[in-house]
C-alpha cells in the first residue's frame, strides 16, 4: 500500500506541536461565551461548569455573556475568535435551529465552528404554568386553549428559539392557537408573575422554580418522563401527538482548531463531567451528563441541522 507522504508529514507535524500547544492551552484562561443573559438557565450551568474546571484543573475560566439575536451574537463572537483552544461557545440546541430559521446568519454554522462535545441532554421540553394557574392538568389547559383560540399565551426566549419552536409544534400537533410572547431571555420571571400563561422549557432551565413551587409542569415532550419530574406525563401518554425538539447543550470552538487542542478541550469538559458534585448538579436540575466525542457530536449536530431543514420551514417561523 503506497504511503501518502503529505498525510504523513501533516501527522508528524501535529504530533510535534501537541505538547507545546497543550501547555499553552492549559496555562491560558478559558473563555466560555454564553449567548444569553446572566442568570439564565444556560448561564447558571456555565458558571457551575467554569467553577468545576477551575477547581479540578486550576485553570482560570471566564464566563462571558454575549446575549442578543436569539443566541446569534454570542455564536458570532466565537466564530470570529482565534482557534487557539481558549475560546468556546456554550449554548443550547437552539444553535441548530438558528441554522435554519435565521435568514441572514453572519456565519456558517457548520464550516465556521469545531464541535467539541454535547455536554448534557434532558428529557425534552415541559409545558409549564405559574403555580397559581387555574390549569392543574394538561387536559384542562388544552380544553381552555381550544375554547379560547388566541387568548392564552406562551412565552419564549425569543423568535426562533427552541422554546418558540416547541410552542408552535405543540399548537400544530394539538390543534390550538396560543399567542406567542417573545422575551430577550428565559421567561421564567414573567411566567411566575403571570405575564404569560405558559412556557415550553427544558426541565433544566426551570428546575429551581419548579422545586420552589413557583411553577408547575403539566406535561413534557419526548418519549419518556423526566427523572426530575416523575409524576409529569409525556404528551404521548396524555394522548397528544407533538413533534419533539430534543433539549441539550453543547460546546463549540472556532473552525480550524488543531486536533491536539480539540482533544485538550474535550478532555477538559469530560473531566468536569466526571466530578461527582458537578454531575449531581446537572442531574438535580434535570440534565444527564453526556460528553460526546467531537466526531460523534459533529455528526449529531450536523444531523439535527439537516432534520430541521425539513421540519421547520412549514412552521412559518422567520428570523431576520
Amino acid at each position: 500500500m503506497p504511503i501518502d507522504r503529505r498525510a504523513l508529514l501533516r501527522a508528524l507535524a501535529a504530533a510535534s506541536l501537541a505538547p507545546p500547544l497543550a501547555r499553552a492551552q492549559d496555562s491560558a484562561p478559558l473563555r466560555i461565551v454564553v449567548p444569553f443573559s446572566a442568570g439564565s438557565g444556560t448561564d447558571i450551568t456555565a458558571r457551575s461548569l467554569a467553577d468545576t474546571i477551575n477547581r479540578s484543573s486550576g485553570r482560570t475560566v471566564i464566563v462571558d455573556n454575549k446575549g442578543g439575536a436569539g443566541g446569534v451574537l454570542g455564536a458570532l463572537e466565537v466564530a470570529r475568535a482565534k482557534p487557539d483552544g481558549n475560546t468556546v461557545l456554550y449554548t443550547t440546541g437552539g444553535f441548530t435551529t438558528n441554522a435554519v430559521l435565521v435568514k441572514k446568519l453572519p456565519f456558517d454554522p457548520i464550516a465556521d465552528f469545531t464541535p467539541v462535545t454535547r455536554l448534557l441532554r434532558s428529557s425534552g421540553f415541559a409545558l409549564i404554568v405559574p403555580s397559581n394557574s387555574p390549569y392543574r392538568q394538561l387536559e384542562d389547559f388544552v380544553a381552555a386553549a381550544r375554547a379560547r383560540p388566541g387568548r392564552l399565551s406562551f412565552g419564549s426566549s425569543g423568535v426562533g428559539n427552541t422554546t418558540h419552536v416547541m410552542g408552535v409544534l405543540f399548537c400544530r400537533g394539538v390543534g390550538v392557537d396560543l399567542l406567542h410572547v417573545p422575551f430577550k431571555g428565559t421567561p421564567t420571571t414573567d411566567l411566575i408573575a403571570g405575564t404569560v400563561d405558559c412556557a415550553f422549557l427544558s426541565p433544566t432551565v426551570a428546575a429551581a422554580q419548579l422545586k420552589a413551587g413557583q411553577l408547575r409542569a403539566l406535561g413534557i415532550s419526548g418519549p419518556t418522563r423526566a427523572p426530575t419530574l416523575p409524576d409529569v406525563r409525556t404528551f404521548e401518554e396524555a394522548g397528544l401527538t407533538v413533534q419533539d425538539i430534543p433539549a441539550w447543550t453543547g460546546v463549540w470552538a472556532p473552525a480550524h482548531l488543531p486536533p491536539p487542542l480539540l482533544e485538550g478541550l474535550h478532555r477538559t469538559f469530560t473531566q468536569a463531567l466526571a466530578v461527582p458534585a458537578f454531575a449531581a448538579f446537572l442531574r438535580e436540575n434535570g440534565g444527564e451528563p453526556d460528553g460526546q466525542r467531537p466526531d460523534a457530536f459533529k455528526a449529531y449536530s450536523d444531523g439535527e441541522i439537516a432534520r430541521y431543514r425539513r421540519l421547520l420551514p412549514p412552521l412559518g417561523i422567520e428570523m431576520g
